[in-house]
This record gives C-alpha cells, structure tokens and sequence, in this order.
C-alpha cells in the first residue's frame, strides 16, 4: 500500500509540513471525539461520522506518502492501526 514509500518529518517541505499537522490536529480531535461519544453512548451518528472521518485523515496521510500521526504525537496513529483501521472499514 505504499508504506515504506513515506516521508519522514524532517524531510517534508514547508507546504507538505502545514498539511501533515493541520491533519494530525485533526485526527487527534476525531479521537477525543470518539472517545466520548463512545463512553456516553447516546449520539451513535456522531460516532459514526467521527470514525468515518479519521478513517479518511488516515487514508490522505497513506495516499500523500505522509508519515504517520504516531511521528507527530505520542497519542497518534500507528502504521499498524492505521492498517486496522483500512481494514475494518471494508468489513
């Protein structure tokens, strides 16, 4: 799928770094909102469209080559998750 094609941190230019962030921020946001609407199991469509949503942060960052959210954030995704991730989606 393309993994061992993508960049690292340093090597990323100015553009690609502001984009790389702006969607690690975002998945870190989609996590904590995950997080609780799955504890308060009241707003299953929020949920739902919160899972959909990273799913698709974590296929841009795979498609631009980008590393990972694990190399930006310690609370980030991993490669392995990432794959977990890809992989229920089509379940």
């Amino acid at each position: 799928m393309g993994l061992d094609r993508r960049q690292r941190i340093g090597d990323l230019n100015l553009r690609d770094f502001c984009l790389y962030r702006a969607i690690c921020l975002e998945l870190e946001a989609l996590e904590e909102a995950i997080e609780v609407h799955g504890l308060l199991g009241q707003d299953f469509l929020e949920l739902s469209v919160a899972m959909r949503d990273r799913r698709l942060m974590v296929e841009w960052l795979i498609d631009l080559h980008l590393p990972p959210s694990s190399d930006y954030s310690d609370t980030g995704i991993t490669p392995e998750l990432e794959q977990q991730l890809l992989a229920q989606a089509l379940d």
